[in-house]
């Protein structure tokens, strides 16, 4: 009786021979969240214009723009950010889909409304 109490002890208690036995145990690094801030952006207060000129019309929502030559526009927002660029072919070329707003296309204030 006295040897199974023995053996019973040692099975729950761990090891007889009094040597400590440690588990692996695999931690998952703690995670870290941290708030997006997005990369600071050089302010540049000057809008670009296109290189040649351009004749611009605006009836209603669409924008009509004549170009001699191929070349990309750029449209800014009435606070000065750029909203889009738009890729002209020679000739005439027409654009919609602009939201009601103000904007500035070649440093010229167009409405849309």
């Amino acid at each position: 009786m006295r040897i199974m109490l023995l053996l019973l002890a040692a099975a729950v208690c761990g090891q007889a021979d009094g040597a400590v036995r440690r588990r692996k145990v695999r931690h998952k690094p703690d995670t870290l969240v941290l708030p997006f801030t997005p990369p600071e952006i050089p302010v540049s207060r000057k809008m670009n214009t296109s290189a040649f000129p351009v004749h611009i019309t605006v009836t209603g929502r669409m924008v009509q723009i004549q170009s001699d030559r191929n070349q990309l526009l750029p449209i800014y927002t009435r606070g000065g950010v750029l909203y889009l660029t738009a890729r002209l072919s020679k000739g005439t070329n027409f654009l919609g889909g602009l939201p009601r707003g103000h904007y500035f296309i070649n440093n010229r204030p167009i409405t849309i409304n």
